[in-house]
């Protein structure tokens, strides 16, 4: 093998990587450019050495075998659990997937590699759509956003505003984290409540918000959103 031909497979291992990296890095993963283009260009290394380096005992097998065991402690390092959903799953995929891109360039089967290449992109980018217009219509509920409501109101409104609630959270698309009631001063009630939401309900935060605030008794209706990082 020449040297121009170990330099093209490294560029081409570093180009592809970069470009499925940046799809990760605009969605801002961990895993974004830096670490798909290092991935692909490791892999890349690692299948040039076991197809020439170790003389008549080679055994690219093996060496593959490693690259994908290295790779699996790399992908875990992304994956987090956060109360009920485990994040990452999808950035660790990308990461194995690019090192088998990364491995392909490195054996020289280019063909084989433009059909992964572009297989990588059409999963991220077109399926990404899919998966978000699927999520809209089965109720699926974010991960992404905590939302939470919280209320002041009159003994005399908590058979109303507790109907109010119960409407809502019995929805589809609607999964209680949390929920106390506590007494407060002067005959009051308050009521605390976190939550997620699909993409469907969280259009409809505003008129719950109304809905409470419309409750005659209620002198607070509150409602607000936290964003948990993504991994």
């Amino acid at each position: 093998m020449t040297h121009y031909e170990i330099a093209l497979r490294l560029l081409m291992s570093m180009v592809f990587g970069a470009v499925i990296g940046i799809e990760r890095q605009w969605h801002h993963k961990n895993a974004g450019i830096k670490t798909n283009t290092l991935v692909s260009i490791g892999s890349t290394v690692f299948a040039l050495i076991s197809s020439s380096a170790f003389g008549p005992n080679n055994n690219p097998a093996q060496v593959a075998a490693g690259v994908v065991t290295g790779v699996g402690f790399i992908g875990g390092g992304v994956i987090m659990r956060r109360g009920g959903s485990v994040q990452g799953i999808n950035t660790a995929a990308t990461l194995w997937a690019a090192a088998s891109l990364g491995m392909v360039i490195g054996v020289g089967y280019y063909y084989l590699a433009i059909l992964v290449f572009a297989a990588i992109l059409l999963v991220q980018f077109t399926l990404r759509w899919a998966a978000i217009t699927i999520n809209q219509r089965s109720g699926s509920i974010s991960t992404q956003t905590i939302y939470k409501v919280s209320l002041v109101f009159d003994k005399s409104a908590a058979a109303q505003v507790r109907t109010v609630w119960s409407d809502f959270a019995r929805q589809k698309g609607v999964l209680t984290h949390s929920y106390a009631e506590a007494a407060g001063p002067r005959e009051s009630l308050s009521i605390d409540a976190s939550f997620g939401l699909s993409e469907d309900r969280a259009l409809e935060m505003v008129t719950l918000g109304h809905r409470f605030s419309g409750t005659p008794g209620v002198s607070k209706a509150a409602w607000s959103q936290e964003s948990v990082p993504d991994s």
